[in-house]
């Protein structure tokens, strides 16, 4: 059976155990998807569980003067709760693609509000969160997630597009 390893550099994911070696995923139907969702959000950061986020968070408010002392595990379950984020539910919890956040300044990425705008309600949290790094035939073949910094309004047209074949409307 494959492991399954992360493309991140936070040692405490629950895909490796403290000494950074991968982990195995009970059964092999798991281990196959979960190997194939890591190897999608590679190329965008990666992955982390809410509370690693927390804790990237925390340890770049400690570094930096430009960040107010929020509650980092608040600020992120903030987040989840209202939706502001692309969350993936694992067999270890909540998972929240990396390439979605401004960690220097502990915010939520300014363009994904607008192109989830457009996806909520056309597809479910696994659906959503896998539209933004596959790649997109409205975008030449570009993933939402690495196209979404340079060129939102590409985005969104795509997010509308694929709304609509989604939904209708």
């Amino acid at each position: 059976m494959p492991a399954i390893s992360m493309h991140n550099s936070f040692e405490s994911s629950p895909f490796n155990d403290d000494s950074g070696v991968a982990l195995q995923v009970p059964g092999a139907a798991h281990d196959e998807h979960w190997s194939a969702t890591a190897r999608a959000f590679a190329e965008t950061g990666g992955l982390v569980s809410g509370d690693e986020l927390a804790e990237r968070l925390r340890q770049n408010a400690n570094s930096s003067e430009k960040i107010s002392p929020v509650d980092p595990v608040s600020l992120v379950a903030r987040w989840i709760v209202t939706q502001a984020v692309v969350t993936l539910e694992s067999p270890w919890g909540t998972m929240l693609p990396l390439f979605q956040f401004d960690l220097s300044n502990a915010t939520v990425h300014p363009n994904l509000r607008p192109v989830l705008s457009e996806l909520r309600g056309a597809f479910d949290d696994a659906e959503l969160a896998l539209w933004f790094v596959t790649p997109n035939d409205w975008l030449a073949g570009a993933a939402p997630a690495q196209m979404m910094h340079t060129d939102l309004q590409a985005v969104r047209q795509a997010a509308r597009s694929d709304r609509f074949v989604a939904v209708g409307f």
